[in-house]
């Protein structure tokens, strides 16, 4: 006696095991791609929270005597800081609270509010050593 569809079959298990194999490998990578959305969304959020911390303290009254001040809002979890260098210039720090993402911006000291000065943009400390920073 001759078998007949063995080998139809055993193509139809070949057939389930590749797509079994195909759909895990494909929900592995979905998995991944969701985890790098997740944390992209997070280091997004950081960022706009520290510059909108860097705006804030463009608004506050920032003591006239101090070299190293820093203010915190902490209803939106905020942290902006000021450091004084040379003359009449200094660097603010926007910073969102419990991530350690910050902004910095050159600033222009004019009695207790500071003016942002033109192309002082800087996403990295300036000062050196990194110590300095706040």
């Amino acid at each position: 006696m001759k078998e007949r569809g063995s080998s139809a079959l055993g193509m139809v298990l070949m057939m389930l095991l590749i797509g079994s194999v195909t759909l895990h490998a494909s929900r592995r990578l979905s998995e991944q791609g969701m985890r790098l959305l997740a944390d992209e969304q997070h280091y997004i959020n950081d960022f706009w929270r520290a510059q909108s911390a860097l705006q804030w303290g463009f608004s506050l009254r920032w003591s006239a005597s101090e070299t190293a001040h820093c203010q915190q809002d902490d209803r939106h979890g905020w942290r902006s800081c000021l450091q004084r260098g040379e003359k009449d210039e200094a660097l603010l720090k926007g910073e969102a609270s419990n991530s350690g993402m910050a902004v910095w911006r050159w600033v222009r000291l004019q009695g207790h509010q500071v003016i942002a000065l033109p192309h002082g943009w800087i996403d990295y400390c300036p000062l050196t050593p990194p110590a300095t920073c706040l």
